[in-house]
């Protein structure tokens, strides 16, 4: 179940920038390179993700898997957060960076990735009809780098944020109904950031929306 869930997201943006070279850039060079780009590293992504599915066991040692190296987190969520602009182009979603520059970090970049993915992927699900998403990168005051994503969504109680971050649990039943999804995505997160010695907060107000933050360790 895990591993479908880290399948879908490179699945969704293969099929979209293939559509849209089909339907919009075909004829346009620079376009056309630039989504066929999206297609390259996507497909990357996922032989990543099927070599983790070919050794169980690196998945099973957890902090023994990590590949750790430094690299700049600023550039690594430009770039994650410029896959998502299909979504702009075709369904008229908003996202909002404030991204400090040079902020370099030392964890497994592929494992990173995966959190980014999930949380903006998890603020596009539930973000509200405005179609915003916040997305920030900040080097806090000890070095740690900060990251966060917030909608504009339904929000959550305490109650419904305090059994979030378990595996296939979503706010409610009616939630799972309207958004879909397994509930997996926070669950993949907190573990990503634990192996990294980050941590996870997560703030929310029902009716207002959400943000959920990580922190990592200083390169």
């Amino acid at each position: 179940a895990n591993v479908s869930h880290d399948f879908k997201t490179p699945l969704t943006m293969i099929k979209a920038y293939a559509s849209m070279i089909q339907e919009i850039s075909g004829n346009n060079p620079e376009k056309r390179t630039k989504h066929t780009q999206v297609i390259i590293d996507e497909a990357d992504r996922l032989t990543s993700l099927v070599n983790d599915v070919l050794d169980l066991s690196k998945i099973r040692s957890g902090i023994n898997a990590l590949k750790i190296e430094a690299f700049d987190l600023s550039e690594y969520t430009f770039d994650v957060l410029e896959k998502f602009e299909y979504l702009s182009e075709t369904q008229g979603y908003r996202f909002v960076a404030d991204i400090e520059k040079d902020i370099y970090t030392e964890a497994d970049p592929l494992k990173i990735g995966e959190v980014l993915y999930n949380l903006i992927g998890n603020a596009v699900n539930y973000t509200g009809e405005d179609k915003l998403v916040r997305v920030e990168l900040k080097r806090q005051g000890d070095g740690t780098a900060r990251f966060s994503v917030s909608d504009t969504g339904i929000g959550m109680t305490s109650e419904q944020i305090g059994n979030l971050f378990e595996s296939f649990t979503q706010a409610d039943n009616s939630t799972t109904r309207r958004y879909g999804g397994t509930g997996l995505g926070l669950s993949i997160v907190k573990h990503a950031v634990q192996y990294h010695h980050g941590t996870v907060e997560l703030h929310s107000e029902e009716g207002k929306g959400t943000t959920i933050c990580i922190l990592l360790p200083k390169e």
